[in-house]
């Protein structure tokens, strides 16, 4: 009987961890911790990460957006990222909503360049990046793009 209870034990602990292992692929490519990662892994600075932050008052976004400041190392200053997920069927009615997100932003800087970067299944956008922290985003956001194809 104790063998019996220690099989199932271990069978319930190897069940576990599989349910929660890092190694899994993503089914839902490119979800936050994908981007981060791949954000990341290209050298960019990150900090103050929060999921469902969004740069306009649209309660509808906050499940699929992520908020970060990033910069490249040798960049002064941190700057606004914000990214809105959508799966591939929501994609093309993502651009209006995503644009008046956009548009509130703007207004709220109206002296700043903002930049935006549409990646399906990705809709990106932030104020004052160089030019270099453009590329460096976008090449992080079509490899995170990438993250879970395949299963």
């Amino acid at each position: 009987m104790t063998t019996r209870l220690a099989a199932l034990a271990l069978v319930g602990s190897v069940a576990l961890v599989g349910c929660y292992s890092t190694a899994e692929p993503s089914f839902h490519p490119g979800n936050s911790r994908d981007i981060l990662q791949a954000v990341m892994l290209r050298g960019i600075e990150v900090t103050d990460p929060v999921p469902g932050e969004t740069a306009c008052d649209d309660h509808d976004l906050v499940g699929n957006t992520l908020y970060f400041t990033a910069r490249l190392p040798g960049e002064a200053e941190y700057r606004d990222v914000f990214v809105h997920t959508y799966r591939e069927k929501w994609w093309d009615r993502s651009l209006e909503e995503v644009d008046d997100c956009q548009a509130v932003y703007q207004q709220s800087h109206p002296e700043a360049e903002v930049t935006r970067v549409d990646i399906p299944l990705y809709r990106v956008f932030g104020a004052d990046w160089s030019d270099e922290l453009a590329d460096e985003l976008t090449r992080a956001l079509e490899e995170a793009s990438e993250a879970g194809k395949g299963v």
